[in-house]
């Protein structure tokens, strides 16, 4: 259960990283090739066929909802732009832009979390960039995003780190080579714990601990996770 969803966060949680600048920066970066990316989607799509340009080019993009998508290709874009198939005023087809996000300044590795916008009055699709370089968030630690309206203490791996309105923080486990179960708790500004748990980690895995609002005044904070192995083939920075 531990690597399950616990419950889902509410749409109005995502916008905050659109407000907070440690989970959405402001600059776009310049031309860089050779980046890559990948995508989360917590449910199906609306659109059953998603593109991202590159260039002049078209590309599909594949979702498995809950998980990282694999990693894509992005040479010739300052952002990540994202588009369904349609047909133009002339009856040709072509592809309509439905989510846009920056492209985070000298990072070369990126996560875009992709949300449905409820009552559309503009792209029907929210994008937000996430740093998903190796070097800030590497195996065997776990990073923590609070996604809700409240300041939040989280206490994982004998530390507790305070977790302001919309920031990040990223702890190392420092489990043994097989792994391990480790006690997890979220408390509020007065102390009282509002979640907790126990996770799994270990040294090749890097672990994302979404926190959300509760769905009642007083109850527990919606929790989600993602977490992602990091085979040999990705050596760790400094290696």
């Amino acid at each position: 259960m531990i690597r399950r969803i616990v419950s889902f966060l509410a749409a109005p949680c995502v916008l905050l990283l659109a407000t907070y600048p440690a989970l959405l920066p402001a600059q776009a970066a310049s031309w860089n090739p050779g980046v890559e990316f990948s995508c989360l989607v917590w449910e199906p799509l609306s659109i059953a066929e998603v593109f991202y340009r590159d260039g002049n080019s078209y590309l599909p993009l594949e979702f498995s909802p809950g998980n990282r998508s694999q990693l894509y290709p992005l040479k010739e874009a300052t952002s990540f732009e994202v588009y369904e198939k349609a047909t133009g005023a002339d009856g040709v087809a072509t592809y309509k832009l439905v989510g846009k996000a920056p492209w985070i300044a000298g990072v070369r590795r990126m996560l875009f979390l992709i949300e449905p916008v409820p009552n559309i009055t503009a792209l029907p699709f929210r994008i937000f960039s996430v740093n998903d370089a190796l070097d800030v968030f590497p195996p065997g630690t776990f990073r923590f995003l609070n996604f809700s309206s409240a300041a939040l203490h989280v206490k994982f791996a004998g530390q507790v780190n305070k977790l302001p309105v919309g920031e990040i923080t990223v702890v190392k486990s420092n489990v043994s080579e097989k792994g391990g179960f480790l006690p997890f708790q979220i408390g509020d500004s007065e102390g009282k714990v509002v979640f907790e748990t126990r996770l799994f980690s270990q040294p090749s895995g890097r672990d994302m601990v979404f926190i959300g609002n509760p769905a009642i005044h007083g109850g527990l904070a919606k929790v989600k996770f993602l977490t992602e192995i990091i085979g040999p083939e990705h050596p760790k920075p400094g290696e």
